[in-house]
């Protein structure tokens, strides 16, 4: 390593050993985490939410849900969907 480099390492090493020995108190301990805003996706814990947020992802979900049910090639009617119906649309 080049005299630059050796003496570029070693600051940081001192610039890091200064700031990892803070002499900060231990955190408090802190309340569960609440929250607020969250999709249906992201998958988090029903018990980290506020109540009214709870119902608002259970209604999310069983609407998503029911919304799968049906997807878009069931709604198209002129989706052919067995070999003789694709068969009669060659020309």
């Amino acid at each position: 390593m080049s005299p630059k480099t050796v003496v570029a390492v070693e600051r940081a090493r001192v610039l890091e050993a200064s700031t990892s020995r803070r002499d900060d108190p231990p955190p408090v301990a802190q309340e569960p985490q609440v929250i607020t805003n969250t999709g249906v996706d992201e998958e988090v814990p029903p018990e980290l939410l506020q109540p009214e947020n709870r119902q608002h992802l259970a209604d999310r979900s069983r609407q998503t849900a029911s919304q799968a049910l049906g997807t878009k090639r069931d709604r198209e009617t002129h989706a052919p969907r067995t070999r003789e119906q694709l068969l009669a649309l060659r020309y």
